[in-house]
């Protein structure tokens, strides 16, 4: 049987016979060598270079190249920390995130074998072996868009019926379908056999959608630059639980999106409209103020009111959406959804008296409500002179930024977080 004979390096000869050899190393080096340099003189030995007397000058670079386990025990220490670096920005951890480091994690099963940090190495781990083996056992088809084998998952759709859908939705037959026509066409045409939500999820799967395109506007909305000079005006229905149909006159502020009032009525009357601006014009003493009022071409917004607003001395002007300007009024659309959606539609109103007392306290809550186009400020707030500021909080938000820190930091704590 052939002998395999290490050599060893003349300083480390040097050292062992002067006694300045770590235990560590000189426990890999062989009983009888150890003995055969222990009583040999050290200019005995042949070196290349001038004999150095102190370890000290025994570079550690000359003690790794000598050492094929320490190289290994840092090569897997290394790469434990690869590892780390790279999950750190795939957590949390699961068996798709696994793929991406399962080369790293195979080298680092490596070295677990060939060092003697198996033990601590396996501690430190982000999964257990009995995990890894699991996720490690799982290979990806990579011709599924579930990533899942088609024989052990066989309820999937094929890889032709997979196709047809791709096609069929970059046809450019079928350019402007929206999704779900082109599905019930290819079930009449019998070139797919599957549910609905199926024919969704793969075209999810395939990133294929259908976007619609919207053009852009080409006007910029109606903004003011200060509470009470322009409102807006509509009315909207609403039925009680009686059966009775209501109307809501409703006004609300273009500043402060305040809404100024909500009349409720049974009838549908343009004098009812002409009182209730009249009501919140001299509530607001505006009546000595130029302002813009913003309505639609209902037949509420004429006959009284169009002709009060007309009366010489009147510094008020209305304007109808979409016919004297070409911005639209949905800022009074939008308070008649809130009113509705938020507040009456949460509740049973049986009649005309609790609908209007519904329609106050609802009035009234909004506009104590943090608004936020308005940056935390209510509409009482704005109407009454706040200004609303983007940067209000930014002070605020950063001194509980290091707040937090320092609570984290002296969190009481007793479990020992191993790094």
């Amino acid at each position: 049987m052939p002998v395999s004979y290490r050599s060893y390096h003349s300083e480390i000869k040097i050292s062992y016979a002067a006694g300045n050899l770590s235990p560590d190393i000189a426990k890999t080096i062989a009983r009888s060598t150890r003995q055969r340099w222990k009583y040999k003189d050290r200019l005995s030995f042949w070196t290349q270079q001038p004999l150095k007397n102190e370890m000290e000058e025994i570079t550690i670079g000359e003690l790794i190249a000598t050492n094929k386990q320490l190289r290994i025990q840092l090569k897997a220490l290394l790469c434990l920390v690869l590892l780390y670096k790279e999950i750190m920005t795939l957590q949390p951890l699961q068996f798709i995130q696994v793929q991406k480091v399962g080369k790293r994690m195979k080298y680092l099963l490596k070295y677990c074998r060939e060092s003697k940090l198996e033990q601590l190495i396996r501690r430190y781990l982000p999964c257990s072996f009995k995990q890894w083996n699991a996720w490690n056992s799982k290979r990806p088809c990579f011709g599924s868009p579930l990533s899942h084998c088609r024989k052990k998952h066989p309820q999937q759709l094929a890889q032709t019926e997979q196709s047809t859908i791709e096609s069929a939705c970059n046809s450019s037959n079928y350019e402007n379908w929206p999704l779900i026509s082109i599905y019930y066409q290819l079930l009449r045409n019998k070139e797919l056999h599957c549910s609905r939500s199926t024919f969704y999820k793969y075209c999810q799967l395939m990133n294929i959608t259908r976007r619609q395109v919207k053009p852009p506007k080409k006007y910029s909305p109606i903004l003011s630059n200060r509470p009470l000079k322009v409102l807006h005006q509509d009315i909207t229905l609403f039925r009680t639980a009686n059966g009775v149909k209501h109307y809501l006159y409703i006004i609300r502020d273009n500043y402060s999106r305040a809404i100024l009032a909500c009349k409720v009525a049974t009838v549908y009357s343009s004098s009812i409209a002409l009182q209730t601006l009249e009501n919140v014009l001299t509530r607001f003493h505006l009546l000595d103020q130029q302002g813009l009022l913003i309505t639609d071409g209902g037949m509420e917004n004429k006959g009284q009111l169009e002709t009060w607003l007309s009366r010489p001395g009147m510094l008020w002007r209305k304007l109808v959406a979409q016919l004297d300007i070409i911005q639209s009024n949905s800022m009074a659309e939008a308070a008649n959804k809130i009113i509705k959606s938020r507040f009456l539609y949460t509740q049973p109103i049986a009649d005309t008296e609790t609908l209007t007392t519904a329609a106050e306290t609802a009035v009234n809550r909004y506009n104590d409500t943090p608004n936020a186009q308005l940056f935390g400020y209510t509409p009482n707030e704005v109407i009454a002179g706040a200004k609303p500021d983007r940067y209000r909080f930014k002070a605020q938000i950063k001194t509980g930024n290091k707040q937090r820190i320092q609570n984290n930091r002296d969190y009481p704590c007793d479990v020992v977080c191993r790094a």
